[in-house]
């Protein structure tokens, strides 16, 4: 949270440095920490504009594309890779897993299934 407010403080996104910045304050920083995110958090509140339109809702969870990066939101369609469980946006189904390299992405298949006939020696 203390990188991503300043960070965004640094680009001139105001609204979301202060939103970062809000975050961390409420849980408990140390000291020294709290002093320059309630500076960050002064500056913001004064002028509460995003120089730069970013694709994030902060009040509504999301997992990210393991291959855009894009924030694949909650009840947004999404595809999953069926070894590593990566989450894909459905424009990536059918290619090659970019996290794992072996499995294709949206692929339905039962996985590794033992059965007690193998266990028994």
């Amino acid at each position: 949270m203390r990188t991503a407010s300043t960070l965004f403080f640094k680009i001139k996104n105001f609204k979301t440095a202060a939103s970062f910045a809000r975050r961390l304050l409420e849980l408990g920083p140390a000291p020294a920490v709290a002093q320059q995110v309630r500076k960050i958090l002064a500056v913001c509140e004064k002028n509460p504009t995003d120089a730069h339109a970013i694709d994030y809702d902060e009040h509504n969870p999301f997992t990210p594309c393991a291959k855009s990066y894009k924030p694949i939101y909650k009840g947004t369609a999404s595809v999953k890779c069926p070894y590593c469980a990566s989450t894909f946006q459905p424009e990536f189904k059918g290619e090659l897993c970019p996290v794992c390299n072996l499995s294709q992405i949206g692929k339905d298949c039962m996985g590794l299934h033992i059965s007690r006939a193998q266990l028994q020696r």
